[in-house]
């Protein structure tokens, strides 16, 4: 095997990629939501219709970016709530709610449990982002998406998820049988 010159392989290089265009950014944007990307697994059966409304004058204490979330109503199983803190519930399916408005987050999330309870879906992951983008200190959709779940009747618990699956950026939820 020969050993190319450094013109010649300047040349071959330069050859390769000719109409290479380069990248502008390098940054994946982790907040885009593609309107058709959700991860319903069946929307057949689905009711765009919520029938039940998610206050925002309720307010719970106000968490940073970084805060550990847990809920569980009374009555849940100790073991199960262990089970959900550590991850080890299976999860059935997740929606992301990054870059949707308080509204769209809102609505979303109604349409998604309805739908989940509807499957029969036990527990679900949701993304929520740590409000790194917010304007203020606090992380906005964080904090109202507590607030929110404390509300809705068919939420059994939520706890913050495993780093793996988003950490404090995220929460495994526990669904009521219908």
């Amino acid at each position: 095997m020969t050993k190319k010159q450094p013109e010649q392989e300047l040349s071959s290089f330069q050859e390769a990629v000719k109409g290479v265009k380069p990248i502008q950014n390098d940054r994946i944007d982790l907040y885009a939501h593609p309107e058709n990307t959700r991860p319903f697994k069946d929307q057949t059966h689905y009711d765009e219709t919520a029938q039940l409304s998610l206050s925002d004058e309720r307010e719970c204490i106000a968490v940073t970016g970084e805060e550990f979330l847990f809920f569980a109503q009374s009555g849940l199983q100790l073991k199960a709530q262990k089970e959900l803190r550590q991850g080890k519930i299976i999860i059935d399916d997740h929606l992301d709610l990054h870059g949707l408005t308080i509204n769209e987050a809102r609505e979303t999330l109604l349409e998604f449990i309805n739908f989940s309870q509807k499957q029969q879906i036990r527990c679900i992951r949701l993304v929520h982002g740590k409000g790194y983008r917010s304007n203020t200190q606090k992380p906005i959709l964080k904090n109202k998406i507590n607030s929110w779940l404390r509300q809705h009747p068919s939420i059994l618990a939520f706890s913050s998820a495993q780093p793996k699956d988003g950490g404090t950026g995220a929460l495994y939820i526990i669904i009521k049988k219908m």
